[in-house]
């Protein structure tokens, strides 16, 4: 049996990192390597000092933090425009409802526009697109004026409402999603500059503790068994 023949099917274990990839993990051990290079001013690097790894340690977990925050509550901001665009799609119904009664059946269609009301996917509706639902929303409100249905129940109050509320919350997300965007961005900046500096602190402790170097890498927070 040749050596090729023996190690078919077998499998070589897989090298973990020192440096977890996980944003939380990564931020844990990187205030822990932070809270030892600080009283031990032996290691040094040319590019770099224990203060400025700790202010960068200090910045990339309150970005984090603030990430996971917004991140949080954009579900909910997706939720609620998901509702509101289901009652918005619903409620166009009564609306070609008191053109139908005002204008005729026939008639009615040519008043769509008006209200903003285009034919798409194989039926009258409001656009998808936010923006241009936020223009259809518009024209609904001033053509429900001009066309005296005002007081209806699906009248000028019910859409006024309708209008406000979806524009709030098509800024909340507009709002989060380029705030997330920009913390994302900063988050992953840090993470290079971090990572950078944690292999020279690895390199530096194996070339220090040639024999022990793993249990020292243990003490500054290398704990590979933990994430």
């Amino acid at each position: 049996m040749t050596d090729e023949t023996q190690n078919l099917g077998v499998r070589k274990p897989n090298k973990k990192s020192s440096i977890p990839a996980a944003d939380s993990d990564f931020g844990k051990v990187a205030t822990s390597v932070s809270a030892n290079w600080t009283p031990n001013p032996w290691l040094t690097l040319k590019w770099t000092t224990a203060a400025e790894f700790s202010t960068a340690a200090a910045a990339y977990n309150a970005t984090l933090a603030a990430r996971q925050s917004s991140g949080g509550t954009r579900p909910q901001i997706t939720t609620a425009l998901k509702a509101l665009n289901k009652e918005i799609d619903n409620s166009v119904a009564f609306v070609k409802g008191y053109l139908a009664e005002k204008y005729g059946k026939d008639k009615s269609l040519g008043y769509y526009p008006a209200f903003g009301i285009s034919y798409f996917s194989n039926k009258y509706a409001l656009p998808v697109d936010q923006s241009n639902r936020e223009d259809s929303l518009t024209l609904m409100l001033e053509a429900i004026e001009s066309n005296n249905l005002q007081d209806r129940t699906y009248g000028l109050a019910y859409w006024t409402g309708i209008k406000n509320n979806y524009v709030n919350l098509v800024t909340q997300a507009r709002v989060l999603d380029g705030g997330i965007s920009q913390k994302v961005g900063n988050k992953n900046d840090l993470k290079m500059k971090i990572k950078k500096s944690l292999n020279a602190i690895i390199n530096v402790l194996q070339g220090n503790y040639p024999d022990t170097y793993k249990q020292e890498l243990r003490l500054w927070g290398f704990q590979k068994d933990k994430y």
